[in-house]
């Protein structure tokens, strides 16, 4: 009998075990570093796979810079400008953002996002810090 016990408890355990290793599979979280000064913007990873990303934006620079990530289909070189800023109406889908205000010099800012297949384009929309070079593409997997 208690040779039984002892063996439904280890498969138990084992069931147990199983499940939270696939739990923790599942929730896998792709990390980007993105570095902003005066004027670029750096991606490590530039590439990743689609599901969970977690965006770390280091404002390196001296003045405060945003972090727009916006879906779209169009190439660095085919940005359209609007007022000295980039025309968002024109580019793609908004996805997410690092406003100004939480992104100050010296700063640090994390976003959580899931992203699906495609190409994005990661930028400071502030008046003229895109034309400046604030720009990087990511392409999701």
């Amino acid at each position: 009998m208690l040779r039984r016990i002892l063996l439904i408890g280890t498969f138990l355990l084992v069931l147990i075990i199983g499940v939270d290793q696939d739990a923790i599979a599942a929730q896998t979280v792709t990390q980007v570093k993105v570095i902003e000064t005066e004027m670029a913007i750096e991606l490590s990873p530039s590439t990743v796979s689609a599901g969970e990303v977690e965006f770390i934006a280091y404002n390196q620079g001296q003045l405060p810079h945003e972090m727009e990530i916006i879906k779209t289909d169009l190439p660095l070189a085919q940005m359209p400008i609007k007022d000295n800023r980039l025309d968002r109406k024109k580019v793609g889908e908004k996805i997410d953002e690092i406003e100004a205000e939480d992104l100050p010099s010296g700063a640090t800012a994390t976003l959580l996002t899931h992203l699906e297949p495609g190409r994005y384009l990661i930028e400071c929309n502030i008046p003229g810090h895109f034309q400046a070079g604030m720009k990087a593409e990511l392409i999701v997997m």
